[in-house]
């Protein structure tokens, strides 16, 4: 029991930390009313083709490491702890597992209004 007060006042007087890893502006400005968050599952070498989201998506990359395209921006690498955005309206050529090997994962959260309602639209066609 005196193990378990200590524990508890230990915990109280220390916070875990918090570690700044981006502020993304949403512009154009807009009235959010729910976050749909979703995890992505990407098996080795697999990649989620051409689409655009009607709504600003902010994805953390959670497992592995991708090759990322967006609009006319360059390709660039991220890896686990990196945030990208894609902003409403916006191509994302690609996302694409950069490892052969080993899966990848990404927690995105979409930043839907009331209106809302068709958050993803698939550009490319889907292989089956």
């Amino acid at each position: 029991m005196i193990a378990a007060l200590t524990m508890l006042a230990m915990t109280a007087q220390t916070l875990p930390v918090r570690t700044p890893i981006g502020t993304i502006a949403i512009n154009p400005q807009k009235a959010v009313d729910r976050v749909e968050a979703t995890r992505v599952d990407f098996a080795p070498g697999q990649s989620m083709p051409m689409h655009k989201h009607t709504v600003p998506v902010v994805c953390f990359v959670t497992r592995g490491a991708f090759l990322v395209k967006i609009a006319d921006g360059p390709e660039r690498p991220t890896h686990v702890g990196d945030v990208t955005y894609e902003p409403a309206g916006t191509v994302v050529n690609y996302f694409q597992n950069a490892s052969l090997k080993a899966p990848a994962q990404l927690m995105c959260a979409s930043l839907a209004g009331k209106t809302d309602a068709q958050l993803n639209i698939m550009i490319a066609p889907v292989k089956e």
